[in-house]
């Protein structure tokens, strides 16, 4: 039996629901292979609330009808093929859509919950113990808000994930990772700078040939991001040939992987380095395999967004079509596009070539059908923009010394940064007298704007 992981289940009281609770003892009397250990000195229960209790919780069980959640097809977001999608592929596209509603999501054994991981297909070890159990019961406590929330930023980001990890050849639930990482929030930013759906930090994204100014930073972008993360997964796979591995090494780094490795006499099965591996890590992978479980196969991989679900698409804009001339042709917010492509810090593309921007499906496809109007709509509302820019010109601008007793024509010559002759000459004065109580003019080289004289 696998240790218990200390304070758990400190939280069940806010965030928890009854059925947990009373699910989660019963397994706990019942069972010595669950995630909670029977209390030392307590011998085993007898009788007739023994039978009662292992009643209750084979009804519960058999009750409960589980099945696999479906994941989409890799959808094509390319503009090469964009014409040949119609407002049907808009509608119930989500990358990810649960058909199992059960009650409670609590897993009742080894074999039940490899039996169903196995319908996912996958090349990954999702591996069964109390350290994925615990993680999956926290996960079981969040609420029906935070799930709402989580399926509509999957059913934005996971079709173009899904396409990345296919053109890759990678497993598909990598994508699990990011919700590990982020929460699917491209904005996120961590403690010690990572930022991103992937949370790559600064110095690694820069390696990976991520750019990173004060205009743009590729960490945020959704496409750009996905694939340093895929590059990332396909190199530590390649060095450690096992994906668990990989997925730890994507949050502790190789160098600690292989260091555990060896601290462990060279086994390559997460279970066995484990503890040689940080704190974190060793969550991680538990963490990785926990979400892909209960948004595969618990009452949480049921979304009910399918109809309202986006296709994002990568749309080609030219320098001269900002984010601003664009949502105003397109007749929304300009923070609405700006929501998808987050790595544009300035709401500008960078440089004087053409670049890429996530859209909408139908927005792309009423910004590609009009491509002519729009780009002389901005053009035009450049133009009227500059029209209302103030010119600035330099001019000599005058300005006035009132000459109070004692001051000379040296001293204010010097305070006004000039000489005397020049202090003479814009005067009219002869002698180099300063005249006690008259204004004296100055001249001083400024820029002014044109349009106002």
């Amino acid at each position: 039996m696998q240790p218990r992981t200390s304070g758990f289940f400190t939280n069940i009281g806010n965030k928890g629901t009854c059925e947990n609770v009373i699910l989660g003892a019963i397994f706990a009397c019942c069972t010595d292979e669950g995630y909670f250990c029977k209390p030392r000195g307590i011998k085993n229960r007898t009788g007739k609330m023994r039978r009662t209790i292992l009643g209750l919780a084979a009804a519960l069980v058999s009750a409960a009808s589980w099945a696999q959640a479906p994941v989409g097809s890799v959808m094509e977001t390319s503009l090469s093929r964009i014409d040949s999608l119609t407002q049907v592929l808009y509608q119930e596209i989500p990358s990810h859509v649960g058909i199992t509603d059960t009650a409670s999501g609590w897993i009742a054994d080894e074999k039940t919950f490899q039996s169903r991981m196995n319908m996912l297909g996958t090349t990954i070890n999702m591996d069964y113990n109390a350290f994925v159990t615990s993680h999956v019961r926290y996960l079981m406590m969040q609420n029906e808000t935070f799930y709402d929330g989580l399926h509509k930023r999957m059913q934005l980001y996971f079709p173009i994930y899904e396409q990345v990890l296919d053109r890759y050849n990678l497993p598909q639930e990598l994508k699990y990772v990011s919700i590990i990482e982020s929460n699917l929030y491209p904005n996120a930013q961590s403690w010690c700078g990572a930022s991103g759906l992937w949370q790559f930090m600064p110095y690694t994204g820069r390696s990976m040939g991520m750019r990173i100014d004060y205009t743009i930073d590729e960490r945020k972008s959704i496409i750009r991001s996905t694939e340093k993360a895929c590059e990332y997964f396909r190199n530590s796979y390649n060095q450690f040939g096992d994906w668990l591995l990989a997925i730890a090494s994507y949050n502790c780094g190789a160098g600690y992987v292989q260091r555990a490795i060896n601290l462990s006499g060279g086994s390559k099965d997460f279970w066995k380095i484990k503890n040689f591996l940080p704190k974190e890590t060793q969550n991680y992978v538990p963490k990785f395999i926990a979400a892909a479980y209960v948004l595969n196969f618990t009452k949480y991989s049921k979304t009910a967004h399918n109809q309202t679900s986006s296709l994002l698409v990568p749309t080609e804009i030219k320098p001269e079509m900002s984010l601003k001339y664009l949502a105003k042709y397109l007749g929304v917010n300009e923070e609405d596009i700006a929501a998808y492509n987050r790595e544009l810090i300035t709401k500008s593309t960078p440089g004087n070539a053409p670049y890429k921007v996530m859209l909408p499906y139908e927005l792309s496809m009423r910004f590609m059908e009009n491509t002519d109007s729009a780009y002389a709509f901005a053009v035009a509302e450049k133009a009227a923009e500059d029209a209302k820019k103030p010119v600035y010109v330099q001019k000599w601008v005058p300005y006035y010394h009132y000459v109070t007793r004692g001051q000379t024509l040296y001293t204010i010559a010097r305070r006004y940064g000039t000489t005397v002759n020049q202090l003479k000459a814009w005067n009219g004065l002869k002698t180099n007298v300063a005249p006690a109580g008259r204004n004296l003019v100055l001249y001083k080289l400024s820029w002014v704007n044109a349009k106002q004289g």
